[in-house]
């Protein structure tokens, strides 16, 4: 960029804009005068002024090449094929006379093969060029990750460590073996306010879980299989590991016991007795108007029976009240939902 001696124009704004990042460079290429700013810089300064005055520390590199702008064809065309650049620019000179050059050196380079291909630009004054390059990164698979060999159609899932130029592609519990960095887990605990009986904070968790289960306490239950209710008093204390997925779980789990706080209602009573047969009638039902009428046996005896769905099967064991299915994971907690869901409504509350 113009002028070379960096007093003024775009050659100071833009050595202002990028001299405090060690990754730029500046070349002087030209004879300098003293007093300018380019003669200043080849003395390689720890701070430079610019035109407003204010001070800026020189963390860029700094180089000069005598690069005179006056050069002869056999000149310009040695020092480009040192350099061997994708692309070419001709500033500088009549119009005419760098259109000539521009075939010149189009000509060279296709008598030659072995310099590659090379775009040369002949832009007019104010027209921009466009220079696109290609934005591929390689990074390193180091540790647990690099233990089988590459193979076509192989997703490899880590983390991926940026060290000044260079990528690493590593396990995140490896972090701290091939990096300064360590992995942490955040624990969140909240504390509201609940003036009810543990009968009714049981009753309210067990309706909006499928997975919920007393803990280890007398008055503690777990939901989701990653939030933990412990009643404390008047005190209703929720913990969790956060992240995404715990933060909305304990948002509905939070909702639920304010909830039953500000409603002031005691857990209904059920009937202690609980219909096996009648569940199992509602489930058939409910089961079929989920997966067909044909998805499931209209009668079987004991507490095992199966749901088929599309080449699928989910075993069910109403004594433990347990799905399994060993060709999709969905279908089958679609079917658990379904089967702990109907328990939970039809069967009295446990009531510690």
């Amino acid at each position: 960029a113009s002028p070379g001696m960096m007093q003024s124009g775009l050659s100071r704004e833009l050595f202002e804009s990028w001299c405090t990042d060690p990754k730029n460079g500046v070349i002087i290429a030209g004879y300098c005068v003293e007093g300018t700013l380019a003669k200043h810089l080849l003395s390689e300064p720890d701070e430079v002024n610019t035109m407003s005055g204010q001070k800026l520390p020189l963390k860029m590199s700094v180089d000069y090449i005598s690069f005179s702008a006056h050069t002869d064809y056999a000149q310009t065309s040695d020092f480009i094929q040192q350099l061997r650049p994708p692309h070419i620019v001709l500033v500088h000179g009549e119009q005419n006379v760098m259109s000539r050059l521009k075939e010149a050196l189009l000509r060279e380079y296709a008598a030659d093969p072995q310099r590659g291909a090379v775009q040369i630009h002949n832009p007019r004054n104010t027209v921009a060029v466009t220079l696109h390059f290609r934005g591929e990164k390689m990074a390193k698979v180091m540790g647990t990750l690099a233990m089988e060999p590459p193979t076509d159609g192989r997703h490899l899932a880590g983390v991926l460590v940026k060290r000044n130029f260079s990528y690493h592609l590593l396990s995140p519990d490896e972090l701290g073996k091939y990096t300064d960095m360590t992995q942490s887990q955040v624990s969140q605990r909240l504390s509201v306010h609940f003036s009810g009986s543990p009968q009714l904070l049981q009753y309210v968790l067990s309706n909006i879980a499928a997975d919920f289960e007393p803990a280890k306490g007398r008055h503690q239950w777990r939901l989701f299989k990653a939030v933990t209710v412990t009643l404390d008093g008047q005190t209703a204390v929720l913990e969790w590991v956060a992240s995404p997925g715990a933060d909305m779980l304990a948002d509905a789990v939070l909702a639920a016991v304010l909830k039953a706080e500000t409603t002031r209602v005691d857990a209904p009573t059920r009937p202690l007795k609980f219909d096996r047969m009648h569940y199992k009638e509602c489930l058939i039902e409910t089961l079929q108007e989920m997966f067909g009428d044909e998805s499931v046996p209209k009668f079987f005896k004991g507490d095992k029976f199966y749901v088929t769905c599309g080449g699928r099967r989910a075993d069910i064991d109403l004594a433990d009240m347990t799905v399994t299915c060993e060709d999709d994971e969905i279908f089958r907690n679609t079917v658990h939902t379904a089967v702990t869901k109907l328990y939970q409504s039809l069967a009295p509350a446990r009531l510690n």
